[in-house]
This record gives structure tokens, sequence and C-alpha cells, in this order.
């Protein structure tokens, strides 16, 4: 079945058809569209993306760039549930809607070029910000759009998707305030890091509103994973410190703060409360499940995904760039009240 073939059995022209393959159907009716994808479906009709491609010197492929700790890491990326879990959504979204993804991780701004050189990708999504720093340069020598998450720079034609931030940690700590808690400890190496700092202020804003004292000796510097986490919980066990509450800038942090804290002889929420970040799936199955602040990944990702489609088809993208997600808390189980 060709698309002559296709034209011919709805009686109207290859542009026509050719038009709503393509989605291009401002021009045709809903009656003629019906029509023409009940024969395609029937037919079982694909098209041939690569003749698509030269025709219009495009791939349908999208880069998802996934920075990198370093060039010879031997992290697995997707064993991260936040990763894989947005690479999911963005996957399922591009595929929807005719195009491929191409997974990469980088460790320097040198690897995005090369990939840039030696693939005709039609967009790149970069999944963190850690790599920003490239970004000017690279929109500027760069042909296709690209968009980012929760990136702190405001460069023209950058799509940039974030959460808020600030708002997130506010929550988490005014939560457990109102809860009765007072000491209470957070956990995240933010210095130097934009996103983890928002967070940090959200924390300082909502103690200082509750009129609750800042306790340095409350602040843990670790890395929000699983690994560090252990550490965290180990380590504020061991402290001493009367602290009867934790906030996180990430779920998978907060699980491992729960078994460091466990492995330490406390019971959670009983003795500690936890609450995380993200609102990962894994949050309903943890012991106790977790509380945490959702910044709803499923819109945040489906936001920059569209948005790079938009600019991919038109040039343009109808919202102006920061685009700034709301958040919210969702209670389960591992925090208690004092009262």
């Amino acid at each position: 079945m060709t698309l002559k073939d296709i034209a011919e059995k709805a009686g109207v022209s290859m542009m026509t058809v050719s038009n709503v393959i393509n989605g291009k159907t401002e021009r045709v009716s809903a009656k003629t569209m019906d029509k023409v994808n009940q024969i395609i479906d029937e037919c079982g009709y694909t098209p041939n993306l690569n003749a698509r491609s030269l025709t219009n010197k495009t791939s349908n492929i999208i880069g998802l760039i996934i920075p990198a700790d370093s060039p010879s890491s031997d992290e697995n990326f997707l064993e991260n549930p936040y990763t894989s879990t947005m690479i999911g959504i963005i996957e399922r979204e591009l595929r929807q809607n005719g195009y491929f993804v191409m997974v990469r991780s980088v460790f320097k701004g040198t690897d995005i070029t090369s990939l840039l050189q030696n693939w005709n990708v039609d967009g790149m999504i970069f999944l963190n910000p850690t790599l920003q720093e490239y970004l000017p340069q690279l929109l500027k020598n760069s042909s296709c759009p690209i968009a980012i998450f929760d990136s702190h720079l405001e460069i023209d034609g950058l799509i940039n998707v974030c959460s808020n931030d600030r708002k997130g940690l506010y929550l988490s700590t005014k939560y457990l305030i109102n809860h009765g808690h007072t000491r209470i400890a957070f956990i995240a190496d933010y210095e130097n890091n934009h996103l983890l700092t928002e967070r940090y202020l959200g924390y300082r804003q909502a103690l200082e509103e509750c009129g609750i004292p800042y306790r340095p000796e409350y602040i843990y510097p670790f890395s929000p994973s699983y690994e560090d986490g252990i550490k965290a919980g180990k380590k504020l066990v061991s402290d001493c410190l009367g602290i009867t509450a934790v906030v996180t800038t990430a779920d998978i942090c907060a699980i491992g703060i729960i078994e460091g804290a466990r492995l330490s002889g406390y019971r959670i929420p009983i003795d500690l409360s936890v609450i995380g970040y993200d609102n990962l799936k894994i949050d309903q199955y943890t012991s106790p499940k977790l509380t945490s602040i959702s910044q709803n990944m499923q819109q945040k990702a489906l936001m920059a995904t569209r948005l790079l489609l938009e600019k991919i088809r038109t040039g343009q993208t109808s919202l102006p760039s920061p685009v700034i997600m709301d958040v919210e808390i969702v209670e389960r189980q591992s925090a208690i009240s004092l009262f």
C-alpha cells in the first residue's frame, strides 16, 4: 500500500493524504481525516520515516541528554527512579508524535558538540541543568531547539521548565512545624547548586516565618542519593541533637535516610518523621509510605516535550520561558504529629 493507493481509495489527492499523516490538518475536513485514517488503519500503512527525513531534511530524532559526574562513571542512570520516570514520559510523548529518542550521557560541553556534529537531531532535551554553562554557546551554534529542566539561566530561545522549588521545601517544612516539630533537619549538599539552594531557602523561610531559630548543626550536606541518605540517617542518629523530623530534596535520599535511621535503632516515623521530594511511584511501596512534595513530573515532562515539538514545527513556542510548575504536598505515613 502506497501513498498513491491510499489517495485513490479515499478519493483525495496525495498531498491531502500526506498532510493527514504529517499532522498538517488545518485545511483538511474532519470527515476527510477520519476517512484517510480509517484506510491507513485497515491497510496497516506505515510511513517510510527514512524517506520522509531525507525529503524534509529532518531526522525525527530527539537527543535526550543526561549529564554524567565523570567520563568513567559506572553509574547506571536508569536505576535512578527520577531519571527513568522522566525518560519514560518523554519517550512515550515523542513516540506518539512520530519521533525517536537518542539517550546520551555526557560529561563535558565537547561531548554535546560531538553529538551534534555526528548525529542529525531535530531537538535536544537536557534532563538536568548540570552542564548549563555550555548552553549559551550551544544555542548560538546549534540550529535545533533545546529544552532543559530546572535551569536558572534566562537565555533567548531556551525552553526552560522548572518547579517552584522554594515553595516545595517551604511546604514540607511548614507541614512539620504545623504538626509540632521544631527540631527539623535539612539534608542536601546545596552549596553551588542553584536548584538545591532554592529548596534550602524554602526551608529557611518556613523556619523564620514561624519564629523557629535556624541551627546550622541541623544542616547535613549529603548528596541527594540513596547511599548518602543512609549515611545521613546514621549520622543524624549518632549526633544525638534531638532532631525529630527531616526534610529532603529527593525521594531516593529520603528512602535512604529512613534505612540509615532504622539501622541505627530509630523507628520511623515514631522517632523521626521524614518528608521527601518528587512524589515518585515508589513512595507508595516504602514502609512507611513516604510523604513527599509532588512537582507533578508527568505534567513537567510533557510541558517541556510539547513546547520543544511546537518550536520544531513552528519556530516558536506559545509560552515564554521559564515555565514554573506548581508543587504540592502529598500526605502518606512517614511524618506524624507531636501534638
